[in-house]
């Protein structure tokens, strides 16, 4: 399940994947039903402390608009919006959505403010007709990009950084990546339905571009500090089982998929 808000907004930070991150959090507060969802995907008590909850959560989103690219030259952390603004989300957990559609409702959480802009006001709330993956062959595109790295932090593209071509599938980079995109999607499928993949998946690029991403994180409580991620968006062909694809379809691929990252819709 998934839908489409239209947002009116004039500037956005550069970091502004972080923003939709609290407007998410802030929309689930407005109803009970969402309080609860916040509650158990945010947090949880260990010894009496409450602690910020880091597993894996049942849902990815995407912000999509056109942004003035001469005015970006001239101040990098300031994007002038010149379209609507467009909010993706989806979720296999039909509860989550209805809570959050909800908030997203209320005129209590506009105007909503990030950094030096703000979300001036929600103009309409689409929902979107999900597609049913009957094969094991489905080709997707991306709605925000994909971040693949190993345990040390490496990033993997599927693709050469320098020309942007597709790596051979016997290529060494390649099958690194292909293992490590195997391993994330196995770990979001067991956070999310208690068992991981039922069969390898197997990756072709069709059209891909490297995207390199400017995103705040925040690590043991310090500052939040801004880092740069490579990552890759675009049109690719994923072969695995059904049910996988189908689940990985609505929940998205990578890393930080609640962070703005890994969405993608059926072409």
């Amino acid at each position: 399940m998934r839908f489409k808000v239209i947002l009116e907004g004039d500037i956005l930070p550069v970091d502004y994947r972080n923003h939709f991150m609290g407007f998410i959090k802030e929309a689930l507060k407005v109803s009970d039903l969402g309080k609860e969802y916040f509650e158990n995907l945010y947090k949880y008590e260990e010894g009496g402390e409450i602690k910020n909850n880091k597993s894996g959560k049942p849902f990815c989103f995407a912000v999509r608009f056109i942004h003035d690219k001469e005015e970006f030259k001239k101040d990098k952390d300031i994007l002038y919006i010149k379209t609507p603004i467009e909010f993706y989300i989806s979720s296999p957990d039909p509860g989550f959505l209805v809570a959050l559609y909800n908030g997203l409702l209320s005129k209590k959480l506009y105007p909503f403010k990030m950094g030096e802009g703000e979300i001036h006001k929600r103009k309409s709330i689409v929902l979107l007709r999900e597609k049913s993956i009957k094969e094991n062959k489905v080709v997707f595109r991306t709605l925000s990009p994909i971040l693949i790295e190993d345990k040390n932090d490496k990033p993997l593209l599927p693709i050469s950084p320098e020309d942007g071509k597709p790596l051979y599938k016997e290529s060494e980079d390649f099958v690194y990546f292909l293992r490590e995109f195997n391993y994330i999607s196995d770990t979001i499928l067991k956070s999310v339905r208690g068992y991981g993949l039922k069969e390898g998946l197997d990756f072709k690029p069709i059209k891909l571009r490297k995207e390199v991403v400017k995103h705040r994180v925040r690590e043991r409580d310090i500052e939040p500090k801004l880092y740069t991620f490579t990552c890759f968006s675009g049109v690719f062909e994923l072969c695995g089982d059904i049910e996988d694809l189908n689940y990985l379809y609505q929940l998205g691929f990578g890393l930080r998929r609640a962070q703005g990252f890994g969405m993608v819709e059926v072409v």
